[in-house]
């Protein structure tokens, strides 16, 4: 009798065989949910979401610089130019307000803070034009190094890349639900709006504009702070590994070397990450305490209705809750980063091998890699201009709380007002 042959538990293997595959393709891969959305919302044209695996790309295939130059003049990098340009005329044409302004009154107070709004979001379309292409270094560093520290650590970004998704739709609800109910409160206070064609025109350029705004405040924050993470369980695997090299007694069992090129590696990594998201960082901390000051100023001088009260306080905490997500993920890699000084210092130098030679080379390569650790702060920077640390974020604090400690003492009470008031009048002829 002919054998039958079954193939369906092979092709069960197969297919599984294949999704453990998928699965480990790299951190791109983790990131593919908010790739996708990046790209609708113009912000990502350097990043081929849809391509080969590195096991399938043939040794004739071109070089990766013909894929540079595509990248270069593709669609959407001309759609990304198109969102900045729409971002920053929208910036432009807010500052047209301030023309007929004679005074610093509420109004003024309100346009400053919604322009300053627009100026943030352009200028984080501006960044992922200019930073944008380094996330492909990014991707191929950090799964170089995974694999050689040996940690596999992918479905947690996935899961936060899918959290964070759903997360941006919700914020989208929220946000136009509250545009709905300002547009509402407007609209029933003064005179009805004309229905021609030109008018619901503009309604929905202004929504379009208000998406790309909306997105682009979130989705940058949530990159930046997913990107951080990422670096920060990479320096902690490498941390995890070092302290592992040292006995109880203190003896170091291991190559220092080898451990300080791994530590280099690791910052090289952290500094393509940083020439992303350096012009967000120094945008978002440039324009934080300006927000905060002048939302407190119009909220504590300025009797406002109720819902311009709320959407003060909602400005307000917008720029709270995007300043501590910055701080905190920017803080923790910093100290992720210099986290292995304590493990060096713990080793025990008397407790080497008699060898001489092996004593001075171990020697030196502590110094070599203390040297490394302390010369200069580890972490994300503002272009450049500061690191952002323990005694940055201390700083900045404390000016947020003076300046709004400030704003606070100079609030005039009605008395004072009143007796102005009367000045004017009897100066006046």
């Amino acid at each position: 009798m002919p054998t039958i042959v079954v193939p369906v538990a092979e092709d069960k293997q197969k297919s599984r065989s294949a999704w453990m595959e998928d699965e480990l393709q790299g951190l791109k891969w983790s990131f593919n949910p908010l790739l996708w959305v990046l790209k609708v919302a113009g912000l990502l044209h350097a990043v081929q979401i849809k391509e080969k695996p590195n096991d399938d790309r043939n040794e004739n295939d071109e070089h990766p610089m013909t894929d540079d130059k595509e990248n270069r003049c593709s669609f959407w990098l001309f759609y990304d130019i198109a969102v900045f340009l729409i971002l920053l005329g929208n910036f432009i044409n807010s500052l047209t307000t301030f023309k007929d302004a004679n005074s610093f009154d509420g109004i003024v107070c309100n346009e400053i803070i919604t322009a300053t709004w627009f100026l943030q979001a352009a200028c984080y379309a501006l960044n992922n034009i200019i930073g944008c292409k380094h996330w492909n270094a990014f991707y191929d560093k950090w799964d170089k190094l995974a694999k050689y520290l040996g940690f596999k650590h992918l479905k947690t970004p996935r899961r936060i890349s899918i959290a964070t998704l759903i997360l941006y739709v919700l914020w989208l609800m929220t946000s136009f639900g509250f545009m709905g109910i300002g547009i509402y409160f407007i609209s029933s206070s003064g005179p009805p709006p004309p229905d021609d064609a030109v008018s619901i025109i503009i309604k929905i350029l202004q929504l379009i504009i208000y998406f790309y705004f909306v997105s682009a405040w979130f989705l940058l924050t949530a990159m930046f702070v997913i990107a951080s993470y990422v670096i920060y369980i990479a320096f902690r695997h490498f941390k995890k590994k070092f302290v592992g090299a040292i006995s109880v007694e203190g003896k170091f069992n291991g190559d220092m070397e080898k451990f300080r090129l791994q530590h280099v590696s690791l910052v090289d990594l952290l500094y393509t990450a940083d020439n992303i998201f350096s012009m967000y960082l120094l945008v978002t901390i440039g324009t934080i305490i300006p927000l905060i000051i002048f939302t407190l100023y119009f909220v504590l001088f300025k009797s406002v209705d109720t819902f311009a009260y709320a959407a003060t306080w909602w400005s307000v905490g917008l720029s709270f809750i995007q300043i501590i997500f910055v701080f905190m993920a920017g803080g923790v890699v910093n100290h992720e980063a210099h986290a292995i000084l304590s493990s060096i210092y713990a080793i025990d130098l008397r407790s080497m091998s008699s060898e001489e030679s092996l004593q001075v080379s171990l020697v030196l390569d502590m110094t070599t890699f203390l040297t490394q650790l302390t010369s200069a702060p580890i972490g994300f920077t503002a272009f450049g201009l500061f690191t952002i640390d323990k005694p940055t974020i201390i700083t900045f604090a404390g000016s947020i709380v003076t300046y709004a400690v400030v704003v606070i003492q100079f609030k005039p009470s009605d008395n004072s007002l009143d007796q102005i008031q009367q000045a004017m009048n009897c100066t006046t002829p």
